[in-house]
C-alpha cells in the first residue's frame, strides 16, 4: 500500500472503516420501514417485538407475519424471500436461487434427532427403568419438535402461507406440551407416584392434551385471525399475552423444576 493510501486510512473515521469492510448490500437483509411506530421493546408484557426483530429465526413470529399480511399495519418484506421474523435486524433469507436457508439449524436438528431417537430406543430396552414410559414419550415428543423446527425455523417455506402457519401452530403446541412432560418426568423420578400406572399416565397425557389443544387453538387463531381475540392492536406491537406465556414464560418456568 502506498504512503498516501496509508495516510488516508489512518485519518479515516471509525464509521468509514466499517463501511470499507462491510459486505455488499445485496448480501445483507435490511428491515423494511414500518407504517406504525412503536417502542423499541413493544408495549410491554406479551409483546414479541424484541424477539421477532433481534432474535434470529424465532419461529412463533411466523404467526404474526400472516396476521399482519391479512390485517395490515406494517410494511413487510417480500414473502417469497422473507426470513423468519418481523423486520428482523439480521435474518436468513428463504432457501432458493442458490440460498440454503438456515442450513445450520437443519444440520443441528438432524443430528439431535438421531441422538434423541437412539436414547429413546435405549430407554425402551431397559425393563427396570423408573418412568420408562414417561421418559420415552418425552424423548419422542422432542424428536417431533425438532422435525417441526427444521421446517418452521429453517427458512424453507414461504412466509404468510398456510403450510408455515399451520406447522408453526403445531410446533408451538408440541413445545408447550413437551415442557409439561419435562415437569412430570421430574415428579416421576422422585417416585411420589408410581410410574407406568393409571395414576401416573392419566395426568401425564391428559394435562398434556389440554395444553396442546389450548396452545394449538391460540396459535392458529393468531395466524389465521379466526376471531379478533388475538389480533395485536396496534399491529406494530406484535402483542399476544396468551401466546407469549405459553411459548416463552411457560418453558422458562418449567426448566428449573426438574433440576430442583
Amino acid at each position: 500500500m502506498c504512503t498516501d493510501e496509508r495516510r488516508a486510512q489512518s485519518e479515516a473515521s471509525p464509521l468509514d472503516l466499517v463501511h470499507l469492510f462491510a459486505p455488499p448490500s445485496s448480501l445483507v437483509y435490511e428491515p423494511m420501514a414500518t407504517n406504525t411506530t412503536t417502542s423499541k421493546y413493544g408495549s410491554g408484557f406479551g409483546s414479541f417485538v424484541y424477539l421477532c426483530r433481534d432474535v434470529p429465526s424465532y419461529p412463533w413470529c411466523n404467526l404474526f407475519y400472516r396476521q399482519i399480511q391479512e390485517n395490515g399495519g406494517l410494511t413487510l418484506p417480500d414473502a417469497t424471500t422473507a426470513p423468519v421474523g418481523i423486520n428482523v435486524d439480521c435474518g436468513i433469507l428463504r432457501a432458493g436461487d442458490g440460498r440454503l436457508g438456515n442450513i445450520a439449524n437443519m444440520v443441528v436438528c438432524g443430528v439431535s434427532i438421531i441422538i434423541t431417537a437412539i436414547l429413546a430406543i435405549q430407554v425402551s430396552r431397559r425393563r427396570a427403568a423408573v418412568g420408562r414410559v414417561e421418559l420415552r414419550t418425552l424423548l419422542l415428543l422432542y424428536v417431533l419438535s425438532l422435525g417441526l423446527q427444521i421446517v418452521t425455523n429453517g427458512s424453507v417455506l414461504r412466509q404468510g402461507g398456510t403450510p408455515i402457519v399451520a406447522l408453526t401452530a403445531i410446533h408451538a403446541a408440541v413445545t408447550a406440551a413437551f415442557f409439561w412432560f419435562l415437569i412430570f418426568n421430574g415428579v416421576v423420578a422422585t417416585q411420589i407416584i408410581e410410574d407406568g400406572t393409571m395414576s401416573s399416565l392419566i395426568p401425564f397425557f391428559g394435562i398434556a392434551f389440554l395444553i396442546f389443544v389450548g396452545t394449538l387453538y391460540i396459535s392458529l387463531d393468531t395466524g389465521f385471525s379466526f376471531s379478533n381475540a388475538f389480533i395485536s392492536n396496534p399491529p406494530a406491537d406484535l402483542k399476544n399475552i396468551a401466546l407469549f406465556v405459553l411459548t416463552s414464560v411457560w418453558p422458562g418456568a418449567c426448566v428449573p423444576i426438574p433440576v430442583d
